[in-house]
């Protein structure tokens, strides 16, 4: 490797792991997906069960295994698990994947273009926000990928048994990640490359007795445990989480869709600010041009990306459910920057620093228009459930008096869009505006993680568990006043099982069907009865929007212990 290139591959690992493992440990594990992957994690080395996934002592099968199994592995490596330990393997999986992402672009269309690749993925917008909270698509995006450079390697390099082994090594690895989309997606690519590059009879020489065997090696086994263990696990996961999820008829219905228009568009935003230069393909002579120059080197990304976009078009949408696109999506982006900046043709960046210099100047504006934050300003907020299946949904709550609280947020983005952005269209060479772009996003990621931490109370409830830890005996219940999800990380961060009061719906549900679960969910007359016969201590964490029904609910015994956020403590005994 040249010297030059040897430091830009560090740059680019260095860069990336700043970004991800730097931020890793804040904010504290967030109510909802953060919190309950987090915990699945950890039950798994409690119960010394490696099998069965649990969450609140319930069985929680609707994810295969591998992202639990990193986690707890993490957890007993560290000898700790919090935010930090439970999230670095995601962090650590999008290092990987910037790298193989550039890996694949260098293979493609060279070196500077790969590389240019691998910074568009790591410091684009929707890399970074999806992998803020616990989920398994950065995982499954990883090893789709390492998949995809197999099979350009066995493309372009003699077809070789090792590459054809490996990508049926990675397939099965896939479905141990994210399920049947394991088979699904990899399938799609390559036989949509090779179909329409004209190439179609190559496609019976990716079978190979080898390669199916080492996939049922390594799939079958937990997929044979697990069922043998839990009757009815093949019909809820392969049906109902597998046919009917993407059908939209899953039990229970517990998640939105984004509609189809604005799913597409948002990865305009999702790859910002390199989003600029990856539409200049979308112009018809330009793609003509780059498909006669590269031919099936340029077929690969765009069949990768659209196997991922059109599956979900017919299915739910959420946006991050794309992640495994972003690759695809970073690499032509890459192979643009490459060509339009070797030839000084920069109209994208034209457009791109003015855009960005607009943008940061009213940020600058708010920031400097809003005076100091007021000690309850992150709670004036409006609710619009009917956005909160976009990711960015909660974006519309904010009011003036909230933006208060966000006002040094603000004027780092704002001096990060206005200053840095901009920036790259006047430097000369392509590693220098590359830098300008990626340095000038890492700021902007910076003034991110500062606008979770001023948000914290309405996204964490680790100070109510920090307020419960001493509280608590041996004999005390905790009640989460709804479902687990509001809550969970007062399970985590006590390490104790919780009561859901009337919370019997979403992920825990199914489990709660067997026959050895136990009865974590009382309605409000057990919950009365709880609170009042005072045989043992019981702490509620309840929510403002709730606190009329509660006090209506337990008139008596109702001592307030602790608030924080939108979120009350409430015990049936007063402390001593």
């Amino acid at each position: 490797m040249k010297p030059q290139a040897s430091r830009a591959n560090w740059f680019l690992l260095g860069l990336t792991a700043a970004i991800y493992v730097g931020s890793a440990g804040l904010p504290a594990l967030l109510d909802d997906a953060d919190s309950f992957y987090a915990e699945v994690a950890r039950a798994m080395n409690q119960r010394h069960d490696w099998i069965t996934p649990y969450a609140n002592t319930l069985r929680y099968l609707e994810k295969p295994p591998l992202f639990y199994w990193l986690i707890a592995l993490s957890y007993k490596l560290s000898g700790a698990a919090n935010a930090f330990t439970a999230r670095l393997p995601t962090a650590l999986t999008v290092v990987a994947l910037a790298y193989v992402t550039s890996r694949i672009g260098q293979l493609l269309y060279g070196g500077r273009a790969g590389w240019l690749a691998g910074l568009a993925l790591a410091t684009s917008i929707g890399m970074f926000l999806f992998t803020r909270i616990i989920l398994p698509d950065a995982l499954f995006t990883l090893l789709l990928a390492l998949l995809v450079y197999a099979f350009v390697r066995w493309l372009l390099e003699g077809q070789h048994e090792k590459h054809l082994l490996l990508i049926y090594v990675f397939g099965a690895l896939a479905v141990l990640a994210k399920g049947l989309i394991g088979i699904a997606f990899p399938a799609g690519v390559i036989v949509g490359t090779l179909v329409l590059s004209g190439r179609w009879k190559e496609v019976l020489r990716l079978l190979s007795v080898k390669g199916i065997l080492l996939f049922l090696l390594i799939a079958v086994p937990w997929h044979a445990a697990i069922g043998a263990r839990n009757p009815g696990f093949y019909w809820f996961y392969f049906v109902n989480e597998h046919l009917l999820r993407f059908l939209g008829k899953r039990y229970p219905l517990d998640y939105g869709t984004v509609p189809l228009v604005p799913f597409w568009l948002l990865h305009l935003v999702w790859l910002f600010p390199w989003s600029f230069y990856l539409v200049t393909l979308l112009r018809p002579a330009n793609f003509k041009q780059a498909l006669a120059r590269d031919g099936i080197k340029l077929l690969v990304p765009v069949v990768w990306a659209l196997t991922i976009l059109l599956f979900f078009s017919f299915s739910s949408r959420l946006e991050y459910y794309t992640v495994p696109a972003f690759p695809a999506l970073a690499l032509l982006a890459g192979r643009q920057c490459a060509q339009y900046w070797e030839a000084s043709v920069n109209w994208p960046g034209r457009v791109l620093a003015g855009l960005a210099a607009l943008l940061g100047l009213t940020l600058l504006v708010l920031a400097v228009a809003s005076n100091a934050a007021t000690g309850a300003s992150f709670m004036q907020l409006k609710d619009n459930p009917d956005l909160y299946a976009y990711y960015l949904g909660h974006l519309f709550d904010l009011t003036p008096d909230s933006l208060r609280a966000l006002r040094w947020p603000l004027a780092l983005a704002g001096i990060a869009f206005s200053g840095l952005l901009p920036l790259h269209y006047w430097l000369k060479t392509a590693a220098r505006k590359a830098a300008a772009l990626a340095l000038g996003m890492g700021v902007f990621f910076i003034a991110a993680n500062l606008g979770f931490l001023v948000f914290a109370p309405r996204l964490t409830s680790k100070p109510i568990a920090d307020a419960l830890r001493p509280r608590l005996t041996d004999d005390a219940l905790i009640v989460i006043d709804g479902e687990y999800e509001e809550g969970c990380s007062v399970a985590f961060y006590t390490g104790r099982r919780v009561l859901l009061h009337n919370g019997r719906s979403s992920n825990l549900e199914y489990g709660s069907r067997y026959a050895d679960a136990p009865p974590l969910f009382p309605d409000d007359a057990q919950l009365q009865r709880l609170w009042d016969a005072k045989q043992q201590r019981v702490f509620m964490v309840t929510f403002q929007a709730k606190q009329a029904k509660l006090e209506a609910l337990l008139p008596n015994n109702r001592h307030l212990l602790a608030r924080y956020g939108d979120k009350l403590l409430f015990s049936n005994r007063p402390d001593r």
